[in-house]
């Protein structure tokens, strides 16, 4: 005589109800595609944000330098070349608005150029005094540096891109012709602001040119 004997209902739903081990690895794989595609994605974004950053900090150091060397004064070549040749005891041309020739005399004149970026200001009485912060690197015909931005973590402190300003000046040579025939120097110096960087092993220059008349 055969018997049948019926499970519990309640044994039954807990057997439908579990997950095999494919089923339980092929989800965990889904979830670290996801996981690893939305890290991926956080991270590009904060990346781009932190470039755009520093590029309009580039932009508007560049643009300050350029200000300036527009509103220093005095800006006065006859004065400075009255002797014939150029006389740096005179104050008479910014350190933003000289060449390098020029910067080369002021070396000479007895000035000591810090070959990186001073970490504090100079005595008054130092001759190096007026051109701080800039520095030169070492060698002859180098113009003028500074520190333009530095970017630190926050959490860490630690500086993460350091951006550096060059200026570098040139005599145009612009001529024009008035009443004698003789062409007379219009004393016009072109000066191009660079701000470089390197953010995630990629290098970055921001330019901006500007021409600036002497006063006389």
């Amino acid at each position: 005589m055969l018997s049948i004997v019926a499970k519990p209902k309640h044994l039954l739903a807990v057997g439908r109800a579990a997950f095999t081990l494919l089923e339980i690895v092929i989800s965990l794989a889904v979830l670290g595609t996801m996981a690893s595609g939305c890290y991926v994605g956080f991270n590009a974004i904060n990346a781009y944000a932190v470039g755009t950053r520093l590029y309009s900090e580039a932009l508007t150091a560049a643009q300050n330098q350029t200000d300036l060397v527009l509103s220093k004064e005095p800006f006065d070549l006859m004065a400075a070349y009255l002797s014939g040749s150029f006389d740096p005891s005179l104050n008479k041309i910014p350190a933003e608005l000289m060449t390098t020739a020029e910067l080369d005399a002021v070396a000479s004149s007895g000035v000591s150029f810090p070959t990186s970026a001073p970490s504090a200001a100079p005595a008054k009485t130092n001759p190096y005094y007026p051109y701080y912060p800039y520095y030169r690197p070492p060698g002859a015909n180098q113009a003028l540096t500074k520190d333009a931005f530095i970017y630190s973590d926050p959490t860490s402190g630690k500086v993460i891109v350091r951006g550096t300003l060059t200026t570098s000046v040139t005599d145009t040579a612009m001529t024009m012709s008035f009443v004698n025939a003789t062409p007379t120097n219009l004393n016009t110096r072109r000066v191009t602001t660079t701000v470089a960087y390197n953010f995630r092993g990629r290098d970055y220059a921001v330019s901006i040119d500007t021409l600036r008349s002497a006063d006389q």
